[in-house]
């Protein structure tokens, strides 16, 4: 009697387990979606990588079918569409064909680690690109001059870590004003291109808002057990992830209302430090189309890969109502702790 009472209640804790299982991921997946950038633990769970949503996964996939229970399979089968879709960010997009008489623009964004490994490594890896456009954040003290010596052929603008090289003539650059936060003037870290393509003058945005990695290193401290066990945790620490999440959400705030007053087509690109999943992307980008989500085939992840496969895309490229994605692509092999990202895009004619 004692056995087969503990057969029952294992045959049910374990189906309880298989369809919590997949409430769980929803509520995480709301939790993103509603909460995201505005409490510290959804900014620090957007930043981890995805697959360990998936740890329960095959123990319960092999309990129930050591179990026989084959009907309440179904629930794990939710559970992984859960996990590879809306949370680990598969797109299963495809390339499209240009118009017959456009022009594609080819555009390559490239976090480039202040050329840690090696100028001549990160210039071979553009170069192979080919890209009519390539934006630049994170470039070190390499003068233009040396920018015009590793890609001849380009129009150069360098300003601090934004580089922006162009087969089309720049026409402008513009130096945004400082954003307030929390009371003080702060770098908006974007910078805005005029350029002359063939199809009509378009406004380029290079961004690189501020990273929420020192943050975070504040909020690790001496350690994670330490900072838990000893409750700093619950303390200042926390403050500076908020404080970091809503000065990166002004400064693309910043960026977004800008080109909201161009009167040209507008394209975004650059590193944005938000991964998938981030309210403020949703929120702010409103209205743009997402190049890899657009036209993109995987996950597209392109940070970090100094700690292995990378596990989270936060560089994009992304376009207003005139352009037309056409495909996208990161670029593999590492020379930087991103991955380049790679997109044709056409200019569609104005309206009438």
């Amino acid at each position: 009697m004692a056995y087969a009472r503990l057969v029952v209640v294992w045959r049910w804790g374990l189906r309880v387990a298989a369809v919590g299982y997949p409430l769980a991921l929803i509520a995480v997946i709301a939790a993103f979606r509603l909460v995201g950038d505005d409490w510290w633990v959804t900014i620090t769970a957007l930043y981890l990588p995805r697959l360990g949503w998936a740890i329960p996964l095959p123990f319960l996939t092999a309990a129930l079918m050591i179990d026989r229970s084959w009907r309440w399979l179904s629930t794990q089968v939710v559970a992984l569409a859960l996990i590879v879709f809306p949370l680990m960010g598969l797109h299963l997009s495809f390339e499209r064909a240009a118009i017959p008489g456009g022009r594609p623009i080819r555009i390559l964004t490239f976090n480039i680690e202040f050329a840690r490994a090696g100028i001549d490594n990160v210039m071979a890896r553009i170069r192979e690109a080919d890209a009519d456009l390539i934006v630049i954040q994170e470039s070190g003290h390499e003068d233009t001059g040396a920018w015009r010596a590793g890609l001849p052929g380009y129009n150069v603008d360098k300003n601090g870590q934004f580089v922006l090289a162009s087969r089309f003539p720049i026409e402008e650059r513009f130096d945004p004003p400082h954003v307030i936060h929390r009371g003080l003037p702060r770098t908006p870290h974007f910078e805005r291109y005029r350029i002359a393509t063939p199809g009509g003058p378009i406004h380029l945005y290079n961004v690189h808002p501020i990273s929420p990695r020192d943050s975070f290193g504040t909020l690790r401290g001496e350690g994670l057990r330490y900072e838990i066990m000893s409750g700093r945790i619950l303390r200042p620490a926390t403050d500076d992830v908020m404080s970091s999440a809503a000065l990166r959400g002004a400064q693309l705030q910043a960026v977004v209302a800008d080109a909201a007053r161009s009167p040209y087509p507008v394209i975004i690109a650059g590193d944005t430090n938000l991964p998938g999943q981030s309210r403020t992307l949703t929120r702010v980008f409103h209205g743009y189309r997402d190049a890899f989500a657009d036209v993109g085939f995987g996950f597209g992840y392109t940070f970090p890969t100094t700690k292995g496969a990378p596990w989270v895309r936060i560089d994009r490229i992304m376009a207003g109502p005139r352009f037309r994605f056409l495909a996208c692509r990161v670029i593999g092999g590492a020379v930087s702790d991103h991955l380049p990202v790679f997109a044709e895009v056409e200019l569609l004619p104005a309206p009438g």
